[in-house]
């Protein structure tokens, strides 16, 4: 490990600024007793409306099971709905409750003040950079991913 982070690695200051904005995040979230998670899915809802499981599972960077059980706590909590999607059978809808309209519209405001932050200090092409080069990790990452096979199963591993 570098002795500072102006020495580190992209790999390694891409995890820093993950950690601490995840710190910074939850941190903000303390009074709204809410996690991430929970605040990804109700600005994704606010922002984008009513969405089934899947598509808003992908929106917020979460498996579907991990999705459902986020989504399920909202609804005992009484912020998030969930109602049969009337043009496919087996689908649920699932939409920001009304009384929790005026927390998402907070919420907005909060992610407002936390990307200001973030970006403060870059100017637009600064910004533009960052974002191509970021976007090539990723993709550099999910091709990386994509070429390697997946890891043998305990029954193969205990085979071998």
């Amino acid at each position: 490990m570098p002795d500072t982070l102006t020495q580190a690695g992209l790999g390694t200051l891409a995890a820093a600024v993950r950690r601490r904005l995840k710190h910074v995040v939850s941190a903000r979230l303390v009074p709204y007793d809410l996690t991430i998670q929970q605040f990804w899915v109700m600005l994704v809802l606010l922002e984008q409306g009513p969405s089934s499981l899947h598509p808003l599972a992908q929106q917020v960077w979460m498996d579907d099971p991990t999705a459902s059980r986020v989504v399920k706590g909202m609804v005992t909590r009484g912020l998030l709905r969930t109602q049969p999607d009337p043009r496919h059978g087996r689908r649920i809808v699932i939409s920001l409750t009304p009384e929790a309209q005026p927390l998402a519209q907070e919420l907005l405001g909060l992610a407002a003040d936390i990307k200001a932050g973030l970006v403060s200090g870059l100017d637009p092409d600064q910004q533009s950079l960052l974002r191509q080069g970021l976007l090539a990790m990723i993709n550099n990452l999910d091709g990386m991913q994509a070429g390697v096979p997946s890891a043998p199963s305990g029954d193969a591993a205990a085979a071998s």
